[in-house]
């Protein structure tokens, strides 16, 4: 796995996944806005659109780097739909709930996504903790996802997404370089005969270790991190996995088991 860069989201990276979950649940509300900072103290502050992007931040084009909603009241929010991007670091530091303070005036509907994914939020106690900042910032609900089991993020987030008011979502996994030497994250493979070069995967996740070598994909070994999000979105199913055979709870023990045995970062 290699080092992080100023502005790219890493292989394996759960801002990434967070990311297109959020995306994905919210792509049929009206007037939704993604805003907020889905980035780490490793990448720097990164705009949500950023996680996804071919290149990060520096590639990503002006109409996609979003404001928070402002201009709003409670009785008369600013937009729809608003989905506010805060890492763990930054809901946990001092003056988060000042600065925060003004979700109900963002949107009809809005959700704080917070980003729990560094080594001080890796224990159960300190999630929950991130969850009852949310409630203190006027959250109704708060639901603690694993941002790649993308079946799960999807019916939470739109049962969410569906009813009026702010929301909290905590996507809980930990730092893709926290995991560096985990035995159990081996890279996944591309079968070059069976890929049809759609670029789905890459597409949709923007993940550093997938490349197109005409006429199909590779995936570097030395880059990717194991978290087999790209698997999912492969059309033909021909992104293999070592874990393919494991359920979502599984896999997310692997990654904090790695992390919590893996060097800092």
């Amino acid at each position: 796995m290699r080092r992080p860069q100023r502005g790219i989201l890493c292989a394996g990276c759960p801002h990434r996944a967070a990311y297109i979950a959020l995306k994905d649940a919210s792509r049929r509300c009206r007037g939704r806005v993604i805003c907020g900072d889905a980035g780490c103290p490793a990448v720097g502050e990164l705009p949500p659109a950023a996680a996804t992007c071919p290149g990060g931040a520096e590639r990503l084009l002006p109409r996609y780097r979003v404001a928070v909603p402002d201009g709003g009241t409670s009785e008369h929010p600013a937009v729809e739909t608003c989905i506010h991007i805060v890492p763990d670091t930054e809901l946990a530091a001092d003056g988060a709930v000042e600065r925060l303070a003004g979700l109900a005036a963002e949107g009809r509907t809005t959700v704080l996504a917070v980003l729990a994914s560094s080594r001080d939020f890796l224990a159960r106690e300190r999630i929950e903790w991130l969850g009852g900042r949310a409630l203190a910032l006027g959250a109704s609900d708060v639901a603690v996802l694993d941002p790649f089991d993308t079946e799960r993020c999807r019916e939470v987030l739109c049962a969410q997404l569906g009813q009026p008011g702010v929301h909290g979502a905590v996507f809980a996994s930990p730092c893709a370089q926290l995991q560096r030497g985990g035995r159990d994250l081996e890279p996944v493979e591309v079968d070059r005969y069976m890929c049809v070069g759609c670029h789905r995967c890459y597409q949709i996740t923007g993940c550093p270790a997938l490349s197109f070598e005409p006429p199909a994909y590779l995936v570097d070994p030395e880059a990717c991190a194991g978290c087999d999000l790209c698997c999912g979105f492969c059309r033909t199913q021909v992104i293999y996995s070592p874990r393919s055979r494991l359920d979502a709870a599984t896999r997310r023990r692997i990654r904090y088991a790695a992390a919590e045995t893996g060097p800092d970062a």
